[in-house]
């Protein structure tokens, strides 16, 4: 009698070529679809921090404007900078600032800052003590925000008109300290937030 023998067990050549072919593509769709996650997420990582240094930013510049005194600047040159001024070519702030620690290089806790944009488009916050000169030091420097577009200072005058210049080109003879400052952030990415100062201090 004759033996018969069944079909053996296993995969064929072709069913394995598939079977890896099918998994190529699912491994390939799994590892887009987590590139896609991960990207999600470091934008949403990015988005909070600067939504967080945006916070500080607007915590420090507050307390700055606060804090505003009329108190004139020498230069190192001379010259008496002003208790409030602004950069006419290009965005820049200068002012006296109260309140700080009382220091025996700095008695009267008086202090010069400055507030503008470097070429790496971050908004920069540079102070002096307010017995120091710019002549002989580079004060301390603090980059408050990165990724900054613009950013402007509108200042209240006595007519009652907002001017990005302080003093106002056309009037010279304005007061010390403008009665309100209004502060415009834009971000690189279109954000923008604003802020309005009012009660500056004058003494």
């Amino acid at each position: 009698m004759a033996l018969g023998f069944g079909r053996q067990g296993g995969f064929s050549l072709i069913e394995v070529v598939v079977s890896i072919g099918l998994l190529s593509i699912m491994s390939v769709m799994a590892y887009q679809a987590l590139e896609v996650v991960m990207a999600t997420n470091d934008r949403s990582h990015d988005t909070m921090s600067q939504q967080v240094n945006l916070r500080r930013a607007w915590a420090i510049i507050q307390r700055d404007l606060l804090h505003m005194r009329n108190r004139p600047f020498s230069d190192g040159l001379g010259q008496l900078e002003r208790p409030y001024e602004t950069d006419v070519s290009e965005f820049g702030v200068r002012f006296s600032r109260g309140g700080g620690p009382m220091l025996a290089s700095n008695p009267s806790g008086l202090t010069r800052v400055y507030y503008s944009i470097d070429d790496s488009r971050n908004l920069v916050r540079t102070t002096w003590a307010i017995t120091a000169s710019p002549r002989y030091s580079d004060g301390n420097s603090r980059t408050l925000l990165s990724n900054v577009d613009e950013v402007i200072f509108e200042h209240l005058s006595e007519e009652n008109e907002y001017s990005e210049n302080w003093p106002p080109l056309n009037s010279p003879l304005a007061p010390m300290l403008p009665k309100m400052i209004r502060v415009v952030i834009i971000l690189e990415n279109g954000d923008s937030t604003s802020r309005l100062f009012p009660g500056v201090i004058v003494e």
